[in-house]
């Protein structure tokens, strides 16, 4: 999402795929900009693939690193709208149960569904 609320890029990945194996790719269009991730995408490389970028990244480290890291807490309390974004979107009922089999389907009622949301 931008700063303003709007929807910037997306794909889908499979229901078995890690977040952290597309997370490169998810971002790989964004430089120069503040990148907000939960914690299911911390690790150091993609952390330094960010960096080569010149974006910031702005994600808070697993309980389980060694070494703590620091990050940005209340650049990190925007992550809330993405939440937020994602709470609305799954109280369509077609889209939280994902009824439909094709993916070019799902993603036009994900798209139906944010401009739902944007206007109202």
């Amino acid at each position: 999402m931008s700063a303003d609320g709007h929807i910037v890029d997306g794909f889908l990945s499979g229901g078995n795929v890690a977040d952290i194996s597309v997370a490169n790719q998810l971002v790989s269009g964004s430089y120069g900009c503040y990148i907000l991730e939960d914690k299911g995408y911390d690790s150091d490389a993609h952390r330094q693939f960010l960096r080569s970028q010149n974006n910031v990244p702005v994600i808070p480290g697993r309980k389980n690193r060694k070494i703590k890291i620091e990050y940005n807490r209340e650049l990190y309390k925007l992550r809330g709208a993405i939440e937020r974004f994602f709470v609305k979107l799954k109280e369509n009922r077609r889209l939280a149960l994902r009824y439909d089999k094709s993916d070019d389907a799902f993603m036009g009622f994900i798209a139906l569904a944010a401009i739902k949301i944007i206007i109202s």
